[in-house]
C-alpha cells in the first residue's frame, strides 16, 4: 500500500461532518475505521492516518519508537507540561524515566493502598444517602487527594477542587488550540486569557510545593516523588532545577488523578446499566473483605473485578489516543509507507472496538478478559496504557488505585444512573463525560 491509496474521507466531507465531529469526535472516528478499515487517511494540515493494525502499532510504539515524536493535545499543550515525562524526547525521556520509576515499582506502590481506600471511605461517607452526586467530582476529588498524599505529601483536600478545575480549563483550552487556528501566543483571546489564569493556578501551587519542601531541615524528609525530583542530581552533579520539577510534578498531578478518576466514571457507568455484572462484582467484594477495607494483599482474590476495569478500559480508555510525528520516511508492516512530517492516529477507543478481536464491539462484557480468553488479544488489539518506552510509568499504581477504589465504595454503597442524560464522550487530552455524569447513591 502506498499513501497515495490509502484509502480515507474528502476534505468536503469532513466539513459537512463537523457537527457531528464537534458534538462525539471519538465515536465519528470510530465510524470511519468501520468505513474504510485499519488504515484511514485524514486530509488534515498535513497528511494524518488513523491506524489500528496491531502489527502498525506495535512497530510504531516498540520497533521504531525512535522515528515518532509526541505531537497533538501534548505539543500543543507545552506550556503546561513543559518537559515533563509525558512531553519530553530523548535524551530527556529515558533519563527522567529512569529517576522516577523507583515511586511506581509494585513494591513501592502497594504501600499506597492504605491511603487510598482511607480517602475513599472518607470522601464516600459524605455522600448523601438516597441523594444524587456528580460522579466526575466526587472521583476527581477522591484521586486528587490520594496523589497529593502519596506522591506529594500533601492534603489537597481543601484546593481539590480549585486545582481540579484548573486542570480541566487547561484540557478544554488546549483542544479547542489544537484544532483551531494557529494564532501567536501575542494574541490574546478569551480561550487564551482562560489557559493562562488555569497555568497560574497550577504554577501557583506546584511552585508553592517545591518552595516548602525545600525549606524543610527535617533529618528525616518525606520519600515520595517530590523527594526524589529535589534529591536528584544531573551528568554535571546540580541539582535538577526548579522549573524541571514543576514539569514532572504538573505531570505527575495531572496524569495521576485525571486518568484514574475518568477510568472510574466509565466503569460506574457500565455496572450501573449492567445489573448482572454488578451483582456477580458485588458478591466477590463481600466475599472476599467480609466488610473490611480492603488492601493490597486482596488485588490477587478480585480477579472479577479486574476483568470489569479491564473492559471498562476497553470501551472507554481516558487516554483515548496516542498521537505521533513521523520524522523520516518509514515502511509499516501492513504495507503502508509513512511520508516524513506525516502524523499518525492510534486511538485507542476506535483499536478497542475492532470486530476482528472484540467481537460484537459495543457490548459490555468482563469475560473478554478471562485470562483464559484474554491470551488470544494480539498485542496493540488492546493498550489502554501505551507501550513501548513510553508506556506509561504508573500503569501499576492506576490499576492497583481503581481495583482498591471499585472495591471500597461498592461495599457501602448502590449506585444508580438518573435518567435522561445525555452522556457523551469529551475527547480532551483524558475523555470524560462531557456534562459529567448524575448518580443516585445508597447505602448497601
Amino acid at each position: 500500500m502506498h499513501t497515495s491509496t490509502a484509502p480515507g474521507p474528502s476534505r468536503l466531507r469532513l466539513l459537512r461532518d463537523y457537527s457531528k465531529i464537534r458534538r462525539n469526535l471519538v465515536a465519528y472516528l470510530a465510524g470511519l475505521a468501520e468505513e474504510y478499515g485499519d488504515v484511514v487517511l485524514l486530509p488534515l494540515r498535513c497528511p494524518t492516518f488513523l491506524l489500528r493494525d496491531p502489527a502498525d502499532i506495535k512497530h510504531i510504539l516498540v520497533s521504531n519508537y525512535a522515528n515518532y515524536h509526541k505531537t497533538g493535545g501534548l505539543r500543543v499543550g507545552k506550556e503546561l507540561f513543559g518537559d515533563g515525562l509525558v512531553t519530553s524526547e530523548i535524551p530527556l525521556h529515558p533519563r527522567q524515566r529512569r529517576l522516577i520509576q523507583p515511586v511506581f515499582q509494585r513494591r513501592s506502590v502497594a504501600g499506597f493502598a492504605d491511603c487510598m481506600t482511607r480517602t475513599t471511605r472518607r470522601r464516600s461517607d459524605e455522600w448523601p444517602d438516597g441523594g444524587t452526586i456528580d460522579l466526575g467530582v466526587e472521583m476527581m476529588h477522591i484521586t486528587l487527594a490520594i496523589v497529593g498524599q502519596v506522591l506529594f505529601g500533601v492534603d489537597l483536600t481543601r484546593d481539590a477542587q480549585h486545582i481540579g478545575n484548573a486542570f480541566l480549563r487547561s484540557q478544554i483550552e488546549i483542544t479547542r488550540a489544537q484544532h483551531g487556528l494557529p494564532l501567536p501566543k501575542i494574541f490574546r483571546s478569551p480561550g487564551r486569557r482562560r489557559y493562562r489564569r488555569a497555568l497560574r493556578s497550577i504554577d501557583d501551587y506546584v511552585f508553592g510545593l517545591i518552595a516548602d519542601r525545600r525549606s524543610l531541615s527535617s533529618p528525616s524528609p518525606p520519600r515520595d516523588l517530590l523527594a526524589l525530583l529535589l534529591a536528584s542530581r544531573g551528568e554535571d552533579g546540580e541539582p535538577m532545577d526548579n522549573r524541571l520539577v514543576r514539569d514532572e510534578s504538573v505531570t505527575a498531578l495531572m496524569a495521576g488523578h485525571e486518568t484514574v478518576s475518568n477510568s472510574l466514571v466509565w466503569t460506574f457507568y457500565l455496572l450501573a446499566q449492567h445489573p448482572q455484572v454488578a451483582g456477580r462484582l458485588l458478591d466477590e467484594i463481600d466475599r472476599v473483605m467480609d466488610g473490611r477495607l480492603p488492601t493490597a494483599a486482596d488485588l490477587d482474590s478480585l480477579p472479577y473485578t479486574e476483568m470489569v476495569f479491564a473492559e471498562s478500559l476497553r470501551l472507554y480508555p481516558p487516554a483515548w489516543t496516542l498521537a505521533r510525528r513521523v520524522l523520516q520516511p518509514d515502511l509499516l508492516p501492513s504495507g503502508l509507507l509513512l511520508p516524513a512530517d506525516s502524523e499518525v492516529l492510534l486511538p485507542q477507543f476506535v483499536c478497542h472496538r475492532n470486530p476482528k478481536y472484540f467481537p460484537d464491539p459495543q457490548r459490555f462484557d468482563p469475560e473478554r478478559f478471562d485470562p483464559r480468553v484474554k491470551r488470544d488479544i494480539p498485542q496493540f488489539a488492546y493498550f489502554p496504557f501505551g507501550g513501548g518506552p513510553r508506556y506509561c510509568v504508573g500503569e501499576s499504581f492506576a490499576q492497583m488505585e481503581a481495583i482498591l477504589l471499585i472495591a471500597t465504595i461498592l461495599q457501602q454503597h448502590e449506585i444508580e444512573l438518573l435518567p435522561g442524560q445525555d452522556i457523551v464522550p469529551q475527547a480532551l487530552i483524558s475523555m470524560r463525560p462531557r456534562n459529567g455524569i448524575r448518580m443516585r447513591v445508597r447505602r448497601r
